[in-house]
C-alpha cells in the first residue's frame, strides 16, 4: 500500500515498527515459553526421582518396623520369654521356648550302667492321673554326665490331659522282653538269709523254708530263680 502510495510513510514506519517489534516479542515469548517447559520437564523429572526415593525409604522404615516383630518358625504356646525392655536383640538369638500344644517329649535320665541294655524303640510306662501310659525311646543321647546318659521318650498313642512342661514323671523301662517270673519284695529278709532262703506259705497255711536264687533286681523287687 506504501508502495502504491495509499498510505503515508509515516503510517507505513509506525506498522513496520509494529510488525517488527510484535515479531521479536513472539520469539522471546517462544523461548520463555521453552525454556519454562525445559525447567517443568526437569523439574517433574526431579520430583519422580524423589517419589522413587521416598518410596524406598518408606519401604526401609517399613522393613525396619518388621524387623521389630518377632516370628516363631513354628505355632504353639509361648513359655519362658527372655526379654527386658532396651534389650537389643540379634538375628537367631534364643529368646525363648515355643511348646507345641499336645506334643510332648519326655527327657529321662538313666544310670549309665544300663547304656548296653538301651536302645531306640523300648518302651515304657507311666501313671499319670490314675491312668497308665506308654511311650517310647526315640533318641539317646551319647554324652554321659555324673554318671548318667539321657534318652527322649514320646508318648506312644495318647497323651495325658493336663501335663506341663517341666512336670516329673515315673517312668518303668522294659529292658527286654516281657516274661512271667517270680518276683519277691525288697524287704529285710534279704539282710537275714543273704537271699539264700525264704519262708513259702503252703496250702496247709504253714510255712516251710526254702531255698533260692535271686536273679535281676528293680528298686521293688528281686527275681526269683
Amino acid at each position: 500500500m506504501f508502495e502504491k502510495k495509499l498510505i503515508a510513510k509515516q503510517d507505513f514506519e509506525r506498522t513496520e515498527a509494529d510488525y517488527k517489534y510484535n515479531l521479536e516479542r513472539r520469539r522471546i515469548t517462544y523461548e520463555a515459553y521453552k525454556s519454562d517447559s525445559i525447567i517443568r520437564v526437569r523439574q517433574l523429572k526431579e520430583i519422580q526421582q524423589s517419589e522413587q526415593r521416598m518410596t524406598q525409604n518408606l519401604q526401609g522404615v517399613g522393613g525396619i518396623l518388621d524387623n521389630l516383630i518377632i516370628r516363631a518358625p513354628i505355632d504353639g504356646q509361648l513359655s519362658r520369654p527372655q526379654l527386658e525392655e532396651g534389650q537389643n536383640v540379634n538375628q537367631g538369638q534364643r529368646i525363648g521356648q515355643v511348646d507345641i500344644l499336645g506334643s510332648y517329649k519326655v527327657k529321662v535320665p538313666i544310670d549309665e550302667l544300663y547304656l548296653p541294655r538301651i536302645s531306640t524303640g523300648l518302651h515304657a510306662t507311666t501313671s499319670f492321673n490314675n491312668k497308665d501310659y506308654e511311650l517310647e525311646i526315640t533318641y539317646i543321647y551319647p554324652t554321659i554326665a555324673n554318671g548318667r546318659f539321657e534318652v527322649d521318650m514320646n508318648f506312644v498313642g495318647a497323651v495325658p490331659e493336663g501335663i506341663r512342661r517341666g512336670q516329673s514323671l515315673r517312668l518303668r523301662i522294659e529292658l527286654g522282653q516281657s516274661s512271667e517270673e517270680l518276683l519277691l519284695p525288697v524287704g529285710g529278709f534279704y539282710k537275714d538269709t543273704g537271699g539264700n532262703w525264704v519262708f513259702v506259705m503252703e496250702g496247709n497255711g504253714k510255712a516251710v523254708k526254702r531255698e533260692i536264687k535271686l536273679g535281676r533286681k528293680n528298686t521293688e523287687h528281686f527275681e526269683g530263680l
